[in-house]
């Protein structure tokens, strides 16, 4: 049954330690821990709560034959209440579980799923309360992409890098897994900044890197041409506008950081 969820389970126990010490849980920590499987990552972050007063730990699993190994394994942490298990999907569970632990400070750690990877962002980049911390295991490929720095950055980095630092920790080669997937994994972490924008600005934001990175082999200047606000401005109001962000509109969207993405959308419009 895991298998058809893309499941592989991380058995390398040294790896395992290293991802539950990326976490940095601390006192006062709630971790929720996404499809914990067998527990194998699961014990380590147990260890980690040990030791950081008034921490907990939330699992949330879909398996359900999974999660009656999982009550037997814990089956003392659950009946202290340091422990929790939430059955179903994560990213449907996610956006519910973030608004009640609002006030609260807390983590989500995981080694996800391939196939449940963009849609995972996508529901964390959207939640109002976010975590502080996250830490996580995915494909290296797709680890690579969303670390990316210019001139190598895309849309999947603008998204996360929008409202995180994104930080590639560790290779995590495939026969790390049982069973082994075809590609090697790496390991992440997002540490969810302090500030950050109002729904609008998101709007905003989102809609400019969508036109930015459609077409990615195009110039700047092309790409926005797609978006009203744009295509709207006299040709020199364009040409200022690029001499506020510090780019051509000759130059490929990959070659853009964060920030001047970030200002672009700002003065495009007007917030």
């Amino acid at each position: 049954m895991r298998q058809k969820l893309g499941q592989h389970f991380l058995q390398d126990t040294a790896q395992l330690a290293r991802v539950a010490d990326y976490a940095l849980i601390g006192e006062g920590d709630t971790v929720i821990e996404i499809g914990p499987g067998h527990g194998e990552l699961t014990a380590y972050l147990v260890a980690a709560i040990a030791h950081a007063k008034n921490a907990s730990l939330i699992l949330i699993e879909r398996d359900a034959a999974l999660i009656l190994g999982l009550r037997k394994k814990f089956a003392p942490l659950l009946e202290k209440g340091a422990m929790k298990i939430e059955e179903g999907n994560a990213v449907e569970i996610l956006p519910t579980l973030a608004a009640n632990l609002r006030g609260a400070q807390y983590k989500i750690v995981g080694n996800i799923p391939y196939y449940l990877t963009g849609f995972l962002f996508r529901v964390i980049g959207e939640l109002p309360y976010k975590p502080v911390l996250s830490v996580f295991t995915i494909q290296k490929e797709v680890a690579e992409r969303l670390t990316a720095q210019p001139p190598h950055m895309n849309l999947l980095a603008a998204s996360i890098q929008y409202w995180a630092d994104a930080e590639l920790l560790d290779i995590v080669p495939k026969d790390s897994f049982s069973p082994p997937p075809e590609v090697d994994s790496a390991v992440i972490r997002l540490a969810t900044l302090p500030k950050q924008p109002a729904a609008a600005a998101q709007d905003h934001f989102y809609a400019c890197i969508h036109a930015l990175f459609k077409q990615p082999r195009k110039t700047i200047g092309n790409n926005l041409r797609q978006l009203p606000t744009f295509a709207a401005l006299p040709k020199e109001a364009r040409e200022e506008l690029f001499k506020k962000i510090g780019h051509s509109s000759e130059e490929r969207p990959q070659d853009m950081h964060i920030k001047s993405i970030s200002l672009l959308a700002h003065l495009l419009y007007n917030e």
